[in-house]
């Protein structure tokens, strides 16, 4: 429990609510505070999110630290904070302050350049006039939380949000500046590890254990500023990204160019929501969307189908929504404000629905630990798992995201609701999981397991495993271009598969059973005259299954996520559809037919079966249009099958027909004209 939790007669947070945040420029000082609340109520939000300082602060100070915005000599009463809590007070609207304690301007830092973040070039981190402030310096230590007191001592507000509270490994023009390299992050690396190189890069082989000290130091100083604001206003939430303290704060915004040379991946506001509402269920998850595309271009309007998927996508795993806007909420500037309004509309009148909203999932998957700058930044192998993630959601089997960074979370219990969970490679999975996922297996629960599964000697790293050894690896086109994955007797049966990235010849456990997949021989890759005629070889085989205790698990020694993920190819996502059916044993309580653009999620609230289905149809991943009208039926079994006598699509706000079979299973034919329907079973 946090500190505000414990003293709270009333904890808002943990209840929906939709907040705007308006990230003020300095000239916006001077905005008109009923205005800009009445903005914030007529785009269907609750709770408002407005600078009160740091870099710049927009009420009154006298620090020599601490700059005033010019635009407040413009105000009567010289204090924008002021002014916009008694018009939020006035409206029943919630206030929240925004401190960014993360740069100053760098005239400031030169007469303390102990503050400064020290890139991995040992350069100042400075970008448009202002350092990069190490959260491991005094200021951080010692003048903030006087900031802090002063500040809550004055304004008695509704929650604070610390922006950037983080080792800022990119920057705002999404430059790599590493690892902090100053005189007491060294330190603290030493005095950790003593017998490691302290890390410049996410390439080095210290980055992993310099992501838990800095983790551990970003939780250690949250916790502190929570006390001190807690002190003086008991049941204040505080909140920033990367660090979960009273609500989980998840930044997905998208990107024109790229982040880091790649393309922003559709499903990250769905990913991180279930992340964090599965790790930790008590904890609200705020899914915080921008309106404006990626930070080099932060002027730019967002598409407003979009940003309407990003409230859907929260949404659907039960988060908050969210949106932060540069400047004043203009809806002429930035259209997607207003294109949202339903939406948050709907969750404001279902807040009944969302406020005892639990996922139901059978099936989950592992995801790599996120990176210390955004969660959507990942380490390990990304493709791997993204493309499992794929072939779950086109095929509409309701899964949980579980995210290797609350590795501490995923015990015996947490895993145990399960039927199937996915393992794209081992790699960032520690001893203690290896063995509870050991456990899940043999207690009875089954793993599709893909990737890299093997420790630098070549063992295998679970025991549950089919391999039990890597005799061979291998990788890239060099060694596997000339090369496919296809029938053991070499007849030609269906389509042949890719191999991209790696792939691992095995010994295998006895009692083991090989499906008939195997790797073939290397034949020349063209020209045509000279290619082909390659061989099965029976020693590299491609899929087996086998039991271990009283569950199952079926194992791909090779990177078959990546490869159905870069290929695109449908007989790829195919065969690892049939491995998690096949590994279910049976139907699952509810599953969907729907197009590939549909994504389904299923919870309950209450007594109710809640699913969310997500069209992400209408043009590119990265930045879809309007959906196209889409339909498809959700298929329920069992029990549920059984118990369910009344159907309802709660967005188009109809009852629908529940078609009964003779096997005891029921269909409900659903269909999905915009990007969002959720339907109500009971």
């Amino acid at each position: 429990m946090t500190v505000a939790s414990e003293l709270a007669a009333d904890a808002w947070w943990v209840s929906p609510f939709r907040m705007l945040q308006t990230n003020l420029r300095e000239q916006d000082a001077s905005l008109d505070t009923a205005d800009a609340v009445a903005a914030v109520t007529s785009l269907g939000y609750d709770t408002w999110l407005c600078n009160a300082g740091g870099i710049v602060y927009f009420y009154p100070v006298s620090q020599e630290y601490q700059r005033a915005a010019t635009a407040l000599s413009e105000r009567e009463s010289g204090d924008l904070v002021g002014d916009a809590l008694s018009a939020a007070r006035a409206a029943d609207v919630r206030f929240l302050a925004r401190f960014d304690f993360s740069r100053l301007p760098s005239e400031m830092v030169a007469a303390r350049p102990e503050w400064a973040f020290i890139d991995h070039e040992d350069q100042w981190y400075i970008e448009d006039g202002l350092t990069a402030i190490c959260p491991t310096s005094d200021y951080h230590e010692h003048l903030v939380p006087e900031i802090l007191r002063d500040f809550v001592r004055r304004y008695a507000v509704d929650g604070i949000f610390f922006n950037w509270l983080q080792y800022p490994e990119f920057s705002y023009s999404m430059k790599y500046k590493g690892v902090c390299q100053c005189v007491r992050c060294q330190a603290l690396f030493r005095a950790a590890h003593p017998a490691e190189l302290h890390p410049q890069t996410m390439a080095d082989p210290g980055y992993p254990l310099w992501l838990q000290i800095a983790r551990e130091q970003l939780s250690a100083l949250a916790a502190r500023y929570a006390r001190v604001v807690n002190e003086i206003l008991p049941g204040t939430p505080v909140m920033l990204a990367d660090v979960r303290v009273d609500v989980a704060f998840l930044e997905t915004n998208s990107w024109l160019t790229g982040h880091g040379g790649g393309t922003w991946w559709k499903h990250t506001p769905s990913e991180l929501a279930s992340v964090n509402r599965i790790a930790h269920p008590d904890t609200p998850a705020l899914v915080h969307s921008s309106v404006n595309v990626g930070l080099p271009f932060r002027q730019i309007a967002e598409q407003p189908s979009q940003f309407r998927r990003y409230i859907a996508q929260a949404l659907s795993r039960g988060a908050q929504p969210s949106t932060v806007v540069i400047g004043q909420a203009n809806s002429t500037r930035f259209p997607c404000l207003a294109a949202a309004i339903d939406l948050l509309q709907f969750y404001g009148t279902h807040r009944g629905l969302y406020a005892g909203y639990r996922s139901a999932a059978e099936v989950a998957i592992f995801r790599p630990g996120g990176g210390p700058v955004l969660g959507s930044v990942q380490t390990g192998d990304v493709a791997e798992y993204r493309g499992l993630y794929v072939a779950l959601q086109e095929s509409q089997i309701p899964f949980d995201v579980l995210g290797l960074q609350f590795q501490d979370t995923l015990t015996a219990r947490a895993l145990s609701q399960y039927r199937v969970i996915l393992v794209p490679g081992t790699d960032g999975m520690d001893d203690a999981l290896l063995t509870t996922l050991d456990a899940y297996v043999a207690g009875g629960g089954s793993v599709l397991l893909t990737g890299e599964s093997f420790d630098l000697a070549g063992a295998a790293r679970l025991q549950s495993a089919p391999a039990i050894g890597q005799t061979d690896r291998l990788e890239e086109v060099a060694q596997l271009g000339g090369r496919y994955v296809g029938p053991a007797d070499g007849e030609d049966v269906g389509p042949l598969l890719p191999v991209i990235g790696r792939f691992s010849v095995a010994r295998w456990r006895e009692g083991s059973v090989p499906s008939g997949l195997v790797l073939s021989s290397q034949t020349p890759f063209g020209p045509p005259e000279i290619s082909g005629g390659n061989k099965p070889d029976s020693a590299a085989h491609a899929l087996v299954r086998a039991a271990f205790g009283t569950g199952r698990i079926t194992q791909f020694p090779w990177t078959a996520g990546r490869s159905a993920f870069e290929s695109g190819l449908t007989a790829l996502d195919q065969l690892l559809r049939q491995e998690v059916r096949d590994l279910v044993g049976g139907s699952l309580a509810l599953s969907g037919a729907f197009p590939a653009d549909v994504e389904l999620t299923v919870g309950r609230s209450g007594t109710s079966w809640i699913i969310h289905l997500v069209n992400h149809s209408g043009g590119r991943a990265d930045r879809v249009r309007d959906p196209v009208p889409l339909r498809g039926e959700l298929h329920l079994s069992g029990s549920l099958a059984a118990a369910v006598t009344t159907a309802r699509a709660e967005v188009a706000d109809h009852p629908l027909q529940i078609v009964r079979a003779v096997d005891g299973s029921a269909f409900v034919h659903i269909d999905l004209p915009t990007v969002l329907e959720v339907v109500r079973l009971d």
